[in-house]
């Protein structure tokens, strides 16, 4: 995210400096595309051609030491980068996404969220969608779902907002075994009860249709950083078939249906039914 950060301001200052692409490009000495690559965060570009652009554009040279430095945060490996034999690319990309956002809606049709989800939910999911992998590699991807959660929903350096649409079937439907979900439920009750950063409301089967029933999960993420657009996550059965994209129209669709929808679901003060309540 610190790349797309910097590439979005580099364009900013291009517009500002009053240069086309094909202009700034032919003055740097290459092509177009090249340019373009460099401003959509598809590659990182080298010091010294920041440098060039930079010149260009008219930067002060008290600014010049601040974007390039900059850079060379945005270089830097992001916390994920040990997991990168067991992460694919794309899901990277999320995690990236996902590590800046401040605020994040999701809609959670089959399961619980993975920001949400405790380690015997995660474990015992983790082991339905790879029955090949063996404990230790479980037990490491495990491990980067944690880290996840530690850099969304417990971040104390910028605190993020996470609201979540769950269908209550959901919350019927045993993972792991009993002991598993009744500590899954107890864990997001905790979240009703205390109502901090997580807004968690459960769709009833009363509720009936809504405009979300046939979307899969879904996820928005939003920025505080002007430059960069809502994104809208779609995941599918495989990690890679999730579908990210900062369409405007679509990511307002879904924002409306989100909205409609949660206006269907009793209010996130309601507690959450665990295992103890029902037998009881």
């Amino acid at each position: 995210m610190a790349l797309r950060l910097f590439a979005s301001e580099l364009r900013a200052r291009r517009e500002a400096a009053g240069f086309t692409l094909e202009a700034a490009a032919t003055a740097l000495g290459v092509h177009d595309m090249t340019l373009s690559r460099l401003e959509l965060a598809r590659t990182a570009p080298r010091r010294a051609t920041v440098s060039h652009l930079l010149r260009l554009y008219g930067t002060p040279d008290t600014e010049t030491e601040t974007v390039l430095a900059s850079l060379d945060e945005a270089r830097r490996p992001g916390w994920w980068h040990p997991y990168r034999d067991i992460l694919p690319e794309h899901l990277a990309g999320v995690i990236d996404l996902e590590s800046a956002a401040s605020l994040i809606r999701t809609y959670a049709p089959g399961v619980v969220p993975e920001l949400l989800q405790t380690p015997g939910y995660a474990r015992a999911l983790l082991g339905l969608r790879h029955p090949r992998a063996g404990a230790e590699e479980i037990g490491r991807r495990l491990r980067l779902l944690e880290e996840r959660q530690e850099h969304t929903v417990y971040r104390t350096d910028r605190p993020i907002r996470l609201w979540a649409l769950i269908e209550g079937v959901v919350l019927e439907r045993v993972i792991g075994d009993r002991d598993v979900m009744a500590e899954q439920l107890a864990h997001l009750d905790r979240f009703a009860v205390d109502r901090g950063a997580v807004t968690l409301q459960v769709i009833p089967a009363a509720a009936g249709q809504h405009p979300l029933l046939l979307s899969g999960s879904v996820d928005i993420l939003r920025y505080t950083h002007q430059q960069l657009a809502d994104r809208l996550v779609v995941h599918g059965l495989h990690q890679e078939a999730a579908t990210v994209t900062e369409d405007k129209g679509a990511v307002l669709a879904y924002l409306a249906a989100m909205d409609a929808t949660a206006a269907l679901a009793p209010p996130p003060t309601n507690r959450i039914r665990t295992g103890e309540d029902s037998s009881s």
